[in-house]
């Protein structure tokens, strides 16, 4: 029985996985807080920012398996009018 390879990534069980981790750190479920007399800090495992870039990235994998192309994502970039 040959062995699973190491590379291959299961990418929609990934977005499933990093959509949940997403509404974690939404709902706040994946910040701690530390307290020290009247003093708080809070820490956050992970960045929201990354987390939904990786799900982006997941999803767009994920659509690729299937077989179906993903939507092409576009940064529009915004114009300034300079007056001199």
């Amino acid at each position: 029985m040959a062995d699973p390879d190491p590379l291959d990534i299961d990418w929609c069980a990934r977005a499933v996985k990093l959509s949940q981790v997403e509404m974690a750190l939404i709902s706040g479920e994946m910040v701690t807080e530390a307290r020290f007399g009247s003093d708080m800090m809070r820490y956050a495992n992970a960045s929201l920012q990354d987390v939904q870039w990786a799900l982006r990235e997941a999803k767009a994998q994920c659509m690729l398996a299937r077989g179906l192309k993903p939507a092409r994502t576009r940064f529009a970039k915004r114009g300034v009018m300079r007056l001199y």
